[in-house]
């Protein structure tokens, strides 16, 4: 095999070496648990996906799970201004950058680099988190997708990745994953249409562990016959010039940027990327750098005709009730 040395990054901001495509729609095996963070870099590299053991402790997995609990409970009783399918078998709690501390963590931990680094580059984005929790058995997985359908597929390259935190056991019983290791260096004429089910083998691992993917990969939750519980959280993360699934910019609340660290503030758009994500407005007193790269500094008033002056109101924790 071509060493990674011989061959340019397929995208000079992100330094991402590509493996060689394949000639056609293989499906390669699914590489084995591991524990070692180097051998799954190499095997998201290769395969496009990786299995790694052993990220959570049993403290770390009794937290997120509670906290998951709780949030999705409380969610489900918001009645009609519940988000939509929480009352169904399985409810997906929506950005959980506003919901705990104990999920922020995980945007920023050694892990997040390792892997969104590697792919994306230095100054990739969160896209989007979203806690999962199956309640009931299905009779149906989902439709195999790829979450970098927006993308064109002709770019060789993944433009974002999915990082899945495994509260409990994933199981084909209870409806663990399906993916295609080595679709993303599939023909881009094979990245447009779904394949046959039978390309996909079913994810099995641990609670605590890490199941990741390139956004290219071909996957779809699977179905739960058997109705255990299935808890998880998704970290989905995207190149610095890419519209992210949430928009941060109305639905964080300012209290949670406020007491970010530079790094959370950095993966939630609090930094320009050249000249992509400022907030013009009146002077903040920052000295800018020309077509760099500086921190997001939110200024008193937004300026409308004729110079009038608008302040710049942020969604807060002041909250409608305590119910």
């Amino acid at each position: 095999m071509e060493s990674t040395t011989s061959r340019s990054a397929a995208h000079r901001q992100t330094g991402y070496i590509a493996e060689p495509p394949l000639d056609s729609p293989e499906s390669l095996p699914l590489p084995p648990l591991t524990a070692d963070l180097s051998q799954a870099k190499e095997d998201v590299r290769v395969t496009g996906v990786c299995r790694l053991t052993g990220v959570l402790s049993s403290d770390e997995l009794e937290a997120l799970r509670a906290k998951l609990d709780r949030q999705a409970a409380a969610e489900r009783a918001l009645g009609e201004l519940a988000p939509e399918g929480s009352q169904g078998t399985k409810q997906l709690v929506m950005n959980m950058v506003n919901k705990g501390q104990v999920f922020r963590d995980l945007i920023v931990r050694p892990e997040v680099d390792a892997f969104a680094g590697m792919l994306l580059g230095k100054d990739f984005l969160l896209s989007s988190i979203t806690g999962g929790s199956h309640y009931g058995s299905t009779s149906e997985a989902q439709v195999l997708h790829r979450d970098q359908g927006q993308v064109p597929a002709s770019i060789g390259m993944p433009a974002a990745c999915q990082i899945f935190w495994l509260l409990d056991d994933f199981t084909p019983a209870r409806g663990g994953t399906w993916l295609v290791p080595g679709s993303h260096r599939w023909p881009a004429i094979h990245q447009i249409k779904p394949p046959d089910r039978e390309a996909a083998v079913q994810v099995e691992a641990p609670a605590g562990s890490l199941v990741v993917w390139d956004a290219r990969i071909w996957h779809s939750a699977g179905a739960n016959p058997e109705g255990h519980p299935r808890r998880h959280i998704s970290t989905f993360f995207c190149l610095p010039w890419m519209r992210p699934q949430e928009n941060w910019g109305i639905s964080c609340l300012q209290e949670v940027l406020d007491e970010a660290s530079p790094t959370l503030k950095v993966r939630l758009g609090l930094k320009t990327y050249g000249t992509l994500g400022q907030v013009n407005g009146t002077a903040t007193g920052q000295d800018n750098i020309s077509l760099g790269s500086d921190p997001v500094i939110f200024p008193d008033y937004i300026i409308g005709e004729n110079a009038s002056l608008h302040p710049l109101r942020r969604v807060s924790r002041a909250v409608v009730s305590e119910g």
